[in-house]
């Protein structure tokens, strides 16, 4: 029995704007978008009401039934492909009219929570190299590993988007296993391609923040700027749930502390730990269930223990392995041999 204590975010949802594609994809391989839908216990029609929020552990069962029906293991990614750059609605429209990339990607990570409650949108920069992702903190959710790689070729098309048809990443990094084709994968990212990481990336050259995004109308970024700021005031902000995936994307860096969460939630590290405090959490808990959960998917996903421990930055395996039993009451041989995954 898996041990570690946790607090979830409830009632996660997601605009079906944001997957307005899916019946296309499922069309386009063979099988009948509405008998899909049904069977994901959907009707149809939602995908005439591109603002209707629908739970997203709903999001979750739809795909699962659309990868059973057409066989397709790349199915998220071709979701994400025909989506476009104003997949995430408002806050795409002002990301895409922000002065430069930079600007514009904070617009995407602070407003996706006006149409998308169960996923966040992480930034990071280090090394002459900044990156872009997508992770699902909706607890839970069938195929997730399918919805990050559609996130993924979202950001990817936002930001050719900002600079142009023709710009590539330095490299993708997705958290799915490797599909049984990669073409897909290469043709649409055009970069090396990483399956089974930690968290989805897209990389690129920390340059490219400072770069002016083209095509940008000031105009139009003026006149949605109070639709934009009403739509945030009106959107449920869950701090924890922040703090917690900003904890999930810096794992096995060395920028992993107290002092880098706060500061990318913009708050002082005393203030990070009386809010956390108020809701009966600590930093050390909040890094302890991620490290947790990042060290199940691995291990379910066949990483070796040893490669684990130092993903995860523990100095040694035994470190990770007294740590796992902590977190699990199991050391992490036996709970994969448990569940018939060793």
């Amino acid at each position: 029995m898996d041990t570690l204590g946790r607090t979830r975010p409830r009632h996660a949802t997601i605009k079906v704007r944001n997957f307005l594609a899916v019946p296309a994809v499922v069309e386009a391989l063979g099988a009948d978008p509405d008998a899909v839908a049904r069977s994901a216990g959907l009707d149809p029609a939602i995908f005439a009401d591109p603002a209707l929020d629908v739970p997203y552990a709903a999001l979750g069962r739809l795909v699962r039934a659309c990868v059973a029906a057409t066989g397709c293991d790349t199915f998220g990614l071709m979701v994400g492909a025909r989506q476009g750059a104003t997949a995430p609605g408002l806050t795409g429209l002002m990301a895409l009219n922000a002065p430069t990339v930079g600007e514009g990607l904070r617009v995407l990570a602070e407003g996706l929570k006006t149409s998308d409650t169960g996923g966040v949108v992480l930034l990071g920069c280090s090394g002459g190299e900044a990156w872009v992702g997508y992770h699902v903190i909706a607890p839970a959710i069938d195929e997730a590993d399918q919805i990050v790689d559609a996130g993924a070729a979202i950001a990817f098309n936002i930001l050719r988007a900002m600079r142009g048809l023709e710009w590539r990443p330095l490299r993708v990094r997705l958290t799915c296993k490797p599909p049984r084709d990669r073409t897909p994968y290469a043709r649409l990212f055009g970069a090396p391609v990483e399956f089974g990481a930690a968290s989805a990336r897209v990389v690129f050259d920390a340059a490219l923040l400072d770069a002016p995004i083209l095509g940008r109308d000031p105009d139009t970024a003026a006149i949605l700027a109070p639709l934009y700021a009403e739509a945030l005031a009106a959107a449920t902000a869950d701090f924890v749930s922040a703090a917690r995936a900003l904890v999930r994307a810096q794992l096995g860096a060395a920028s992993l502390s107290r002092e880098s969460v706060a500061r990318a939630l913009g708050v002082s590290e005393r203030t990070l730990v009386h809010r956390l405090e108020a809701r009966g959490l600590t930093y050390s808990g909040l890094a302890d269930e991620a490290k947790f959960e990042t060290a199940q998917s691995l291990l379910r996903k066949g990483e070796t223990i040893a490669d684990t421990a130092a993903r995860l930055g523990f100095a040694d395996q035994s470190a990770f392995t007294r740590a796992f039993k902590a977190w699990s009451g199991a050391p992490p041989a036996r709970w994969r041999t448990e569940r018939g995954e060793g």
